[in-house]
């Protein structure tokens, strides 16, 4: 009796060892692809952040330009007003 539940339990011990190895070799299959794929994602997250950091100085340049654009606008205004009382 104990022979026959030593016996299962050993045959059980095998399918977890044979489960064990197939799941090892498969880690050891896709490893590579999770290197590559790892790789690609530092790579991405780099240009992003050089993007983002282009994309800012852009909006930057824009923002100024527009500023100066409605500055000289807003004294004309002002100028104008200002010629306009004095007549």
């Amino acid at each position: 009796m104990q022979d026959e539940g030593l016996d299962v339990i050993s045959e059980r011990l095998d399918m977890l060892k044979n489960i064990a190895l197939d799941m090892n070799e498969e880690i050891d299959r896709r490893a590579p692809l999770m290197d590559e794929i790892d790789s690609k994602v530092d790579q991405t997250t780099s240009d992003i952040r050089k993007n983002n950091v282009t994309l800012k100085q852009t909006i930057t340049q824009i923002r100024s330009g527009r500023n100066f654009s409605i500055d000289i606008t807003l004294l004309c205004i002002i100028l104008g007003i200002a010629f306009y009382l004095n007549k």
